[in-house]
């Protein structure tokens, strides 16, 4: 090779070399160049030269390009793998719920189809903020990576970073990074977590959540089946059963929820069909190392739907002696016991009820935090039987804990009330209200007793009535006590636009006419009192008249 050729083939490389990084489709252009000044000039020297150069130059561009340059994904890549080992995503997903499930588990109305049992191992505080480390990592060279969002908010979860956690799975679940079940899942949750503390929580937003929750293989059955109440409840029940038989194909276990749909919209059918297939299903598990507390308990309540009551107890019986039995079960048998048991409360040909107390007291026995226990204790009492000593214990025990429930309290009062224990019957209807501050029954009838206690206790029955009108505004019952308060405080006027109201909202009550025409009077309006007389006269004379025609046929049958 001569100096002319070397000076040639030097800038030739150095020109190459520069167009891979300026136009690296330039460099085809001169390969092809190098191959057209071979066929030219024949000379193999200036071949062999181009051609291990151009060679050499792709070599470099290569590693240059995918070190520098490129390789971004394969960085992401090796991140995420790293990130995946030192703590896996489902591992973080089940201890997000295990430090939830104690707050989620009080939501009102949530189904017990899947009562879950938490075994994971616990991750340390170096683990969490080196996976917090390299989320962010790869969320600095890709912005948008929706795993890395949600495991990072999963670490949010678990280091308590509330408000940060909430920020990420909203994004999530809101779609900012595509769809993300998961996500939704853990939004529907903080939710219902969230009405169930007081805060008011937007029905609409939490439907939306939780059917988009619905769509994850791997969803808590809890939250696809209080989707289902949901939509149940608003009329649509067609959509609840469609959604349930959609989850049934992944979840098969979700043939419970289904049944009681069936159940509740009494098709009888369907219903008897999908029971069966629960028996099938959870019964495969019992006795074997997988058996869970829910598979005797769904079991358990097939059985009871379709009134194999005693059946379903033997299940149950069966599972006490097991580790993995825990409240929840006695509760069950506990329910079934009292349901029983209240097949043997019937009125005897002599007048006066009877009833198997030995089966209460197995109630009691099984379970003694069962708040229905005290409201059959109290039932006996309503209905003039005598509980046993034991019964009596078991209702004051609990009283004092705290099991005791609203109905059990609603029906001691009128009990008191009706032997003017007043005092106790005070003290009842306020452990009810104390109990759900939203008691209706409790709210106008402490009201009424006070007003007729003491004048000193007048204010406080007007509050108790306008809350009760607000939860209930048609409520011609309380409207007609709101009214007979008034009267009490001296305000006939006021008393005669909640007696007026009332009478519409029930034309047939006779007694608030008389309350009225009382109230007529005390405010100078007679001609509407002699009025409104001659109404009640009328009124009177066709009830009697429709009870007589009663009796006739009645005596004639």
């Amino acid at each position: 090779m001569n100096r002319t050729e070397f000076t040639d083939g030097a800038l030739w490389l150095g020109r190459e070399f520069l167009k891979f990084f300026y136009s690296p489709v330039g460099v085809a252009g001169g390969l092809i160049d190098a191959f057209r000044g071979w066929k030219f000039s024949r000379s193999w020297v200036r071949l062999w030269f181009h051609l291990p150069s151009l060679i050499l130059l792709i070599a470099v561009y290569l590693v240059l390009g995918f070190s520098i340059f490129g390789r971004e994904d394969s960085r992401i890549q090796l991140l995420s793998v790293e990130s995946e080992k030192r703590c896996t995503t489902k591992l973080m997903e089940e201890i997000c719920d295990e430090m939830s499930e104690a707050e989620f588990s009080k939501v009102p109305g949530l189904s017990n189809i899947e009562i879950v049992q938490y075994k994971t191992v616990p991750i340390s505080d170096l683990t969490k903020r080196y996976a917090e480390l390299l989320s962010k990592r790869i969320l600095s060279m890709q912005p948008k990576n929706q795993i890395a969002h949600y495991r990072l908010g999963m670490i949010y979860s678990l280091t308590e970073r509330y408000e940060e956690a909430t920020s990420e799975m909203s994004a999530l679940a809101n779609g900012v990074y595509g769809e993300c079940n998961q996500a939704n899942a853990w939004m529907a949750k903080d939710l219902l977590k969230r009405r169930a503390a007081g805060t008011e929580v937007s029905t609409t937003e939490l439907a939306v959540q939780l059917e988009k929750a619905s769509k994850w293989k791997n969803v808590d059955l809890r939250l696809v089946s209080y989707f289902a109440r949901i939509l149940e409840e608003t009329g649509d029940a067609t959509r609840a059963i469609s959604l349930t038989k959609q989850a049934v194909t992944n979840r098969p276990e979700l043939n419970l929820e289904l049944a009681r749909l069936y159940y509740r919209q009494d098709y009888k059918q369907e219903f008897r069909s999908a029971a069966s297939l629960v028996e099938d299903i959870f019964m495969k598990r019992l006795n074997t190392p997988k058996e869970k507390e829910s598979d005797r308990l769904a079991v358990a309540e097939a059985r009871r739907m379709t009134d194999r009551l005693e059946q379903a107890a033997e299940i149950l019986e069966e599972g006490l002696p097991k580790e993995n039995s825990g409240p929840a079960t006695r509760r069950e048998l506990s329910e079934i016991y009292r349901l029983i048991y209240s097949k043997s409360v019937f009125p005897t040909e002599a007048g006066p009820y009877q009833a198997d107390l030995d089966q209460l007291e197995k109630v009691a026995d099984t379970d003694p935090s069962n708040p229905n226990i005290s409201s059959e204790i109290a039932k006996l009492l309503s209905l003039k039987v005598t509980p046993s000593k034991k019964l009596v214990g078991v209702l004051r025990k609990q009283i004092e804990s705290g099991f005791s429930s609203v109905e059990a309290h609603l029906l001691l009062a009128v009990g008191f009330l009706e032997k003017d224990k007043i005092k106790e019957a005070i003290l009842n209807w306020e452990l009810a209200l104390g109990k759900d501050p939203n008691e209706i029954r409790a709210l106008n009838n402490l009201a009424l007793v006070l007003a007729k206690e003491s004048e000193d206790n007048i204010e406080r029955s007007i509050g108790l009535l306008n809350k009760a009108i607000a939860l209930s505004p048609n409520n011609p019952e309380i409207l007609d006590s709101l009214g007979d308060v008034l009267m009490m405080a001296n305000r006939p006027k006021d008393a005669i636009n909640k007696f007026e109201l009332a009478i519409r909202f029930d034309p047939k009550r006779v007694g608030t006419r008389k309350k009225l025409v009382e109230a007529y009077q005390s405010n100078g309006m007679e001609d509407d009192a002699k009025t409104l007389s001659k109404v009640i006269e009328k009124l009177e004379r066709i009830k009697a008249e429709e009870e007589s025609k009663a009796k006739e046929a009645s005596e004639s049958n």
